[in-house]
């Protein structure tokens, strides 16, 4: 008798097959999260992400669907128009601002130079705060954000493409005969 009903009470519990899965809860505000693509079907990515308050995100991507290339997203709320490259500034723990030119696909602010990406990356993963902005008409678009506390996640996203989490060569490789 007692096993039935633990086995009732158990079978309470338990979602029945049919039901829809339960979406992932959003991570808090000022936590990193590292995602991987699951699906074999697909091109390899994955991404270290980190949200502010009202949504907007900070993140290192890997996308495999080309070439493998890492880039680093800003993508405020609400999300801006596609349109001309300008200059992004980058302030890691109040120190001296970096400024590089990003693009803007739409949505938000990417870069993917190679060097700049690991640059950035770098200073990040050793940052406490990270503010990031960019002049959006006579407004200036600016976010802060918490530094991930390392660079494992970084490191995971290099490693997804297929890359060293190191500087990239300047010089080209030599050629083979």
């Amino acid at each position: 008798m007692i096993s039935f009903l633990f086995a009732l009470a158990f079978g309470a519990q338990t979602v029945p097959a049919s039901a829809p899965a339960a979406a992932p809860a959003a991570p808090a505000p000022g936590v990193w999260t590292f995602r991987e693509s699951a699906d074999p079907a697909q091109p390899k990515s994955s991404t270290a992400t980190v949200r502010a308050a009202d949504g907007s995100r900070l993140l290192l991507r890997c996308d495999t669907v080309n070439v493998p290339i890492v880039s680093v997203q800003f993508m405020p709320k609400p999300a801006v128009a596609a349109g001309d490259s300008r200059i992004v500034t980058l302030t890691l723990d109040e120190g001296m601002a970096d400024m590089t030119s990003w693009l803007f696909p739409g949505k938000g602010a990417y870069n993917g130079e190679t060097a700049e990406v690991f640059l950035i990356a770098e200073e990040i993963a050793k940052a406490k705060k990270v503010r990031i902005g960019f002049p959006e008409g006579e407004t200036m678009v600016e976010r802060e954000f918490t530094g991930p506390g390392g660079d494992a996640m970084f490191r995971k996203v290099y490693a997804t493409c297929g890359m060293p989490y190191a500087m990239p060569s300047v010089t080209p490789a030599p050629k083979k005969q």
